[in-house]
Protein backbone atom coordinates (compact mmCIF):
# COMPACT_ATOMS: atom_id res chain seq x y z
CA UNK A 1 0.00 0.00 0.00
CA UNK A 2 0.71 3.44 -0.79
CA UNK A 3 3.01 4.92 2.31
CA UNK A 4 0.90 8.08 3.26
CA UNK A 5 0.58 11.14 5.89
CA UNK A 6 -2.85 12.03 7.36
CA UNK A 7 -3.38 15.40 8.24
CA UNK A 8 -6.77 16.71 9.70
CA UNK A 9 -10.62 15.35 9.56
CA UNK A 10 -13.31 15.87 7.40
CA UNK A 11 -13.74 15.28 3.53
CA UNK A 12 -10.82 13.46 1.90
CA UNK A 13 -8.25 15.68 -0.07
CA UNK A 14 -5.94 13.26 -1.63
CA UNK A 15 -2.76 15.04 -2.67
CA UNK A 16 -0.04 13.27 -5.95
CA UNK A 17 3.14 14.19 -6.25
CA UNK A 18 5.32 13.89 -9.29
CA UNK A 19 6.97 11.56 -11.28
CA UNK A 20 10.18 11.24 -8.92
CA UNK A 21 8.62 13.82 -6.25
CA UNK A 22 7.73 13.49 -2.95
CA UNK A 23 4.93 14.57 -0.22
CA UNK A 24 8.05 16.41 1.93
CA UNK A 25 9.64 17.93 -1.22
CA UNK A 26 6.12 18.81 -3.07
CA UNK A 27 3.37 19.22 -1.14
CA UNK A 28 4.20 20.17 2.47
CA UNK A 29 3.25 23.90 2.33
CA UNK A 30 -0.47 22.94 1.28
CA UNK A 31 -1.17 20.43 3.74
CA UNK A 32 -1.96 22.34 6.88
CA UNK A 33 -3.85 24.87 4.69
CA UNK A 34 -5.87 22.68 2.93
CA UNK A 35 -6.50 20.45 6.55
CA UNK A 36 -8.01 24.10 7.89
CA UNK A 37 -10.68 24.45 5.76
CA UNK A 38 -12.24 21.27 7.52
CA UNK A 39 -10.68 18.68 5.22
CA UNK A 40 -8.71 15.62 5.88
CA UNK A 41 -5.29 16.11 3.90
CA UNK A 42 -4.00 12.39 2.51
CA UNK A 43 -0.39 12.81 0.57
CA UNK A 44 0.87 10.18 -0.71
CA UNK A 45 4.66 8.50 -1.75
CA UNK A 46 4.54 6.48 -5.03
CA UNK A 47 6.00 2.99 -5.68
CA UNK A 48 9.27 2.91 -5.10
CA UNK A 49 9.45 6.67 -4.19
CA UNK A 50 11.25 8.22 -1.03
CA UNK A 51 9.54 5.26 1.90
CA UNK A 52 6.95 3.92 -0.47
CA UNK A 53 7.79 0.05 -0.77
CA UNK A 54 8.61 -0.76 -5.25
CA UNK A 55 5.49 -2.67 -6.68
CA UNK A 56 6.15 -5.53 -9.17
CA UNK A 57 5.71 -2.66 -12.19
CA UNK A 58 5.23 0.89 -12.46
CA UNK A 59 2.30 1.89 -15.15
CA UNK A 60 -0.81 4.01 -14.35
CA UNK A 61 -2.76 0.65 -14.28
CA UNK A 62 -0.73 0.24 -11.23
CA UNK A 63 -0.76 3.49 -9.77
CA UNK A 64 -4.89 3.52 -10.34
CA UNK A 65 -4.88 0.37 -8.19
CA UNK A 66 -2.90 1.19 -5.52
CA UNK A 67 -4.73 4.90 -4.98
CA UNK A 68 -8.04 2.55 -4.74
CA UNK A 69 -6.56 0.25 -2.53
CA UNK A 70 -5.88 2.88 -0.23
CA UNK A 71 -8.81 4.90 -0.95
CA UNK A 72 -11.03 1.64 0.27
CA UNK A 73 -8.20 1.32 2.99
CA UNK A 74 -8.74 4.70 4.69
CA UNK A 75 -13.20 4.39 3.99
CA UNK A 76 -12.51 7.26 1.76
CA UNK A 77 -14.87 7.47 -0.92
CA UNK A 78 -15.41 10.21 -2.91
CA UNK A 79 -11.92 11.81 -2.90
CA UNK A 80 -10.80 15.19 -4.21
CA UNK A 81 -7.60 15.00 -5.88
CA UNK A 82 -4.78 17.21 -6.16
CA UNK A 83 -1.97 16.24 -8.42
CA UNK A 84 1.20 17.93 -9.50
CA UNK A 85 2.49 16.76 -13.10
CA UNK A 86 2.14 13.08 -13.18
CA UNK A 87 0.66 13.53 -10.25
CA UNK A 88 -2.55 15.14 -11.73
CA UNK A 89 -2.25 13.07 -15.54
CA UNK A 90 -2.45 9.62 -12.49
CA UNK A 91 -6.00 11.80 -10.95
CA UNK A 92 -7.56 12.21 -14.41
CA UNK A 93 -6.63 8.40 -15.21
CA UNK A 94 -8.30 7.27 -12.01
CA UNK A 95 -11.33 9.64 -12.85
CA UNK A 96 -11.89 8.01 -16.18
CA UNK A 97 -12.15 4.33 -14.39
CA UNK A 98 -13.69 5.46 -11.27
CA UNK A 99 -15.78 8.51 -11.99
CA UNK A 100 -18.05 8.28 -9.23
CA UNK A 101 -15.20 8.38 -6.71
CA UNK A 102 -14.06 11.55 -7.17
CA UNK A 103 -15.55 14.97 -6.60
CA UNK A 104 -13.16 16.60 -8.28
CA UNK A 105 -9.36 17.71 -9.84
CA UNK A 106 -6.61 20.29 -9.52
CA UNK A 107 -3.81 18.98 -11.77
CA UNK A 108 -1.03 21.50 -12.19
CA UNK A 109 1.70 21.37 -14.50
CA UNK A 110 0.81 18.31 -15.81
CA UNK A 111 1.76 16.97 -19.48
CA UNK A 112 -1.68 15.74 -21.26
CA UNK A 113 -0.78 15.69 -25.02
CA UNK A 114 2.88 13.83 -25.85
CA UNK A 115 4.36 12.93 -29.42
CA UNK A 116 7.02 10.30 -30.02
CA UNK A 117 9.55 12.87 -29.65
CA UNK A 118 8.54 14.54 -26.46
CA UNK A 119 8.48 11.19 -25.01
CA UNK A 120 12.06 10.04 -26.32
CA UNK A 121 13.56 13.56 -24.85
CA UNK A 122 11.70 13.07 -21.19
CA UNK A 123 12.52 9.22 -21.26
CA UNK A 124 16.56 9.69 -22.13
CA UNK A 125 16.64 11.83 -18.89
CA UNK A 126 15.12 8.77 -17.12
CA UNK A 127 17.86 6.72 -18.48
CA UNK A 128 20.63 5.63 -15.56
CA UNK A 129 23.58 5.55 -17.28
CA UNK A 130 22.74 8.69 -19.09
CA UNK A 131 22.31 10.29 -15.56
CA UNK A 132 25.61 8.63 -14.65
CA UNK A 133 27.55 10.28 -17.66
CA UNK A 134 25.60 13.72 -17.83
CA UNK A 135 24.14 14.72 -14.46
CA UNK A 136 25.84 12.94 -11.58
CA UNK A 137 24.72 15.79 -9.25
CA UNK A 138 21.27 15.14 -10.30
CA UNK A 139 21.31 11.65 -10.19
CA UNK A 140 23.10 11.73 -5.98
CA UNK A 141 20.04 13.86 -5.26
CA UNK A 142 17.51 11.17 -6.61
CA UNK A 143 19.36 8.48 -4.90
CA UNK A 144 19.41 10.14 -1.69
CA UNK A 145 15.28 10.59 -1.88
CA UNK A 146 14.90 7.12 -3.15
CA UNK A 147 17.54 4.96 -2.06
CA UNK A 148 17.87 1.37 -3.55
CA UNK A 149 14.63 1.39 -5.30
CA UNK A 150 16.03 4.02 -8.07
CA UNK A 151 17.63 1.26 -10.08
CA UNK A 152 14.90 -0.56 -10.54
CA UNK A 153 11.86 2.39 -10.68
CA UNK A 154 13.78 3.88 -13.84
CA UNK A 155 13.42 1.85 -15.71
CA UNK A 156 9.58 1.41 -15.50
CA UNK A 157 9.23 5.21 -15.31
CA UNK A 158 11.45 5.44 -18.77
CA UNK A 159 8.95 2.42 -20.23
CA UNK A 160 6.15 4.45 -19.20
CA UNK A 161 6.99 7.70 -20.61
CA UNK A 162 7.70 5.48 -23.88
CA UNK A 163 4.15 4.46 -24.10
CA UNK A 164 2.26 7.75 -23.58
CA UNK A 165 1.89 8.58 -27.39
CA UNK A 166 0.39 5.59 -28.04
CA UNK A 167 -1.35 3.99 -24.52
CA UNK A 168 -2.06 7.46 -23.09
CA UNK A 169 -5.13 9.41 -22.05
CA UNK A 170 -6.97 10.41 -24.93
CA UNK A 171 -9.82 13.22 -25.43
CA UNK A 172 -11.97 10.29 -25.94
CA UNK A 173 -11.56 9.30 -22.37
CA UNK A 174 -11.91 12.50 -21.53
CA UNK A 175 -15.46 12.75 -22.13
CA UNK A 176 -16.43 10.83 -19.55
CA UNK A 177 -14.71 13.01 -16.99
CA UNK A 178 -17.74 14.93 -15.99
CA UNK A 179 -16.13 16.22 -12.66
CA UNK A 180 -14.84 19.88 -12.20
CA UNK A 181 -11.30 19.88 -12.90
CA UNK A 182 -9.13 22.68 -12.76
CA UNK A 183 -5.62 22.73 -15.08
CA UNK A 184 -3.47 25.12 -14.23
CA UNK A 185 0.15 26.06 -15.57
CA UNK A 186 2.60 28.61 -15.14
CA UNK A 187 3.15 30.89 -17.76
CA UNK A 188 7.11 30.36 -18.08
CA UNK A 189 6.76 26.21 -17.48
CA UNK A 190 9.66 25.23 -19.74
CA UNK A 191 8.07 21.46 -19.98
CA UNK A 192 4.27 22.71 -20.75
CA UNK A 193 3.34 25.42 -23.01
CA UNK A 194 0.48 27.66 -22.06
CA UNK A 195 -1.62 26.53 -25.28
CA UNK A 196 -1.63 22.80 -24.28
CA UNK A 197 -3.27 23.89 -20.69
CA UNK A 198 -5.49 25.95 -22.75
CA UNK A 199 -6.33 22.86 -24.96
CA UNK A 200 -6.72 20.48 -22.27
CA UNK A 201 -9.53 22.82 -19.96
CA UNK A 202 -11.35 23.02 -23.72
CA UNK A 203 -11.57 19.89 -23.71
CA UNK A 204 -12.88 18.97 -20.50
CA UNK A 205 -16.70 18.59 -20.29
CA UNK A 206 -16.44 20.91 -17.18
CA UNK A 207 -13.04 22.65 -16.88
CA UNK A 208 -11.50 25.35 -15.40
CA UNK A 209 -8.64 27.38 -16.38
CA UNK A 210 -5.75 29.25 -14.16
CA UNK A 211 -2.20 30.68 -15.53
CA UNK A 212 0.13 31.58 -12.86
CA UNK A 213 2.19 34.74 -13.83
CA UNK A 214 6.17 34.45 -13.52
CA UNK A 215 6.03 30.89 -12.86
CA UNK A 216 8.04 28.10 -14.09
CA UNK A 217 7.86 24.31 -13.99
CA UNK A 218 8.56 22.79 -10.70
CA UNK A 219 5.85 23.13 -8.09
CA UNK A 220 8.18 25.55 -5.44
CA UNK A 221 7.90 28.28 -8.22
CA UNK A 222 4.50 28.60 -7.45
CA UNK A 223 3.89 31.05 -4.78
CA UNK A 224 2.20 30.23 -1.55
CA UNK A 225 -0.24 33.51 -1.52
CA UNK A 226 -1.16 32.85 -5.33
CA UNK A 227 -1.47 29.22 -5.34
CA UNK A 228 -3.01 28.63 -2.15
CA UNK A 229 -6.09 31.48 -2.19
CA UNK A 230 -7.20 29.72 -6.02
CA UNK A 231 -6.86 26.04 -4.51
CA UNK A 232 -8.64 26.76 -1.62
CA UNK A 233 -11.36 28.66 -3.53
CA UNK A 234 -11.97 25.45 -5.83
CA UNK A 235 -12.31 22.48 -3.06
CA UNK A 236 -14.60 25.08 -1.34
CA UNK A 237 -16.61 25.64 -4.55
CA UNK A 238 -16.54 21.45 -4.93
CA UNK A 239 -19.03 21.59 -1.15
Amino acid sequence: MLKHEITGSGPPVLLLPSMLGTIEAEWKPFIQPIADLGYKVIAVDWPGHAHSDMTKAFTFRILTEEIDALLKHLDCDPAIMLGYNMGGYAALHFATKNPSRVIGIWMHATKFYWSGEEADTMAENLDLEWLQENDTEHLEKLTEIHGENLEELLPWLKKMVLNLPDTGLTGMDLEGVTIPVLVSVGDRDELIPVQEAVDLYRELPNGQLVIFPDTNHPIECLRDHVAIPFVKDFINRLG
